[in-house]
């Protein structure tokens, strides 16, 4: 689900650091790319997405044997 104007170029794909530290940069670097209204509707989506899953553990199934 990225849209266009976050997608990265195929040299910055080759050179990507597989780990927190590696992802961390990466998403740093996206973000300073992002104009200030991209950068703000990339927040407001993003807490809308955070909203729907808020609360969902309670809706889910018990695990383990219940009786």
């Amino acid at each position: 689900m990225t849209s266009p104007e976050i997608q990265s170029t195929h040299d910055e794909s080759a050179s990507f650091d597989r780990g927190f530290g590696g992802h961390a940069l990466r998403q740093a670097r996206m973000g300073l790319r992002l104009t200030p209204a991209e950068r703000l509707r990339w927040l407001e989506r993003t807490m809308d997405e955070l909203q729907r899953l808020l609360g969902r553990a309670k809706q889910g199934r018990p695990i383990g044997n219940s009786p």
